[in-house]
This record gives C-alpha cells, structure tokens and sequence, in this order.
C-alpha cells in the first residue's frame, strides 16, 4: 500500500486547476492522506478489509509514510518541492539529480521495496499482556506480593 500511496501526489498532473508539485506535494497532503488510510482501512469500516487490524496508527503511518517517501524523492530534484505550503512558500531543493533519471529512479524504487519488505519482519504487536493464568511475580504489584 505505501508503495501504492507514494505515486499519489503525482494525482496534480490528472486534475485541472492543480499545479504539479503543489498542494498534493506537502506534509499537509502527507497527513490527510494518513488520515484518510486510517480511516478507510480501520477495522469495522464499511467495506474495509480490516487491514490496520487492532493497530489503526499502523495505516495512519503507512498512508503517511508513503507520500512522505515522495516527497525525498521529488526533494533531490532541481524542481524541488513547497513542503510547507500554504504556510510558506519557500521551495526545498537538494538539486542532486534529475527527476527523469532512470538510473535514480531505479534506485529509489529498489530503496523503496527494501523498506517495505523489511517492515514485514517488524512485528507490530512486540509487547504481548500476560494472560492471568502467565502472570509471573515480577509483574505483580508489590502490594499483592506478601
């Protein structure tokens, strides 16, 4: 999904009245597309598939994190991007490469992969609550242990 949300932004070039690399290309569309993950995939949504599962924060983050990763990659261009408009309009540009670089969008989209990949090995539920009948001493109150 977060490789799938992080072409998002490039919705500008598909609907007239937007400018590329404008609204769509902030940290405010990074959080309302966050928001909105959280919301469609949450369990008990209409039509959800229930992907966020008892972790809603996860999609928020997925959501986030996908037009976030955009984001660095338009950020290294000579284009650069408005990360904080409408507060300001001021243009971030790493001017390291350019946009059309197949060499670098290779290397972003194997970059991307990686990470998603290796989320799967990061559990989401690392702390599991004793049941009563596992419940040690050491996870007792003191005042229950006379």
């Amino acid at each position: 999904m977060a490789l799938a949300l992080a072409v998002l932004p490039d919705v500008d070039k598909l609907l007239p009245g937007l400018v590329h690399r404008g609204v769509t290309h902030t940290l405010l569309a990074a959080v309302v597309a966050g928001v909105l993950v959280g919301l469609l995939f949450r369990p008990g949504a209409a039509g959800s598939p229930g992907l966020c599962g008892e972790h809603p924060t996860v999609c928020y983050l997925v959501g986030s994190l996908g037009v976030v990763a955009h984001l660095v990659g338009d950020v290294i261009t000579p284009m650069g991007i408005q990360p904080l408009f409408p507060v300001s309009r001021t243009v971030y540009s790493l001017d390291l490469v350019q946009a059309s670089s197949p060499t670098a969008n290779l290397l972003l989209l194997a970059a991307g992969s990686v990470a998603v990949l290796s989320s799967f090995r990061v559990p989401v539920d690392a702390v599991a609550e004793p049941s009563d009948a596992e419940e040690s001493p050491a996870v007792r109150p003191l005042s229950d242990q006379r």
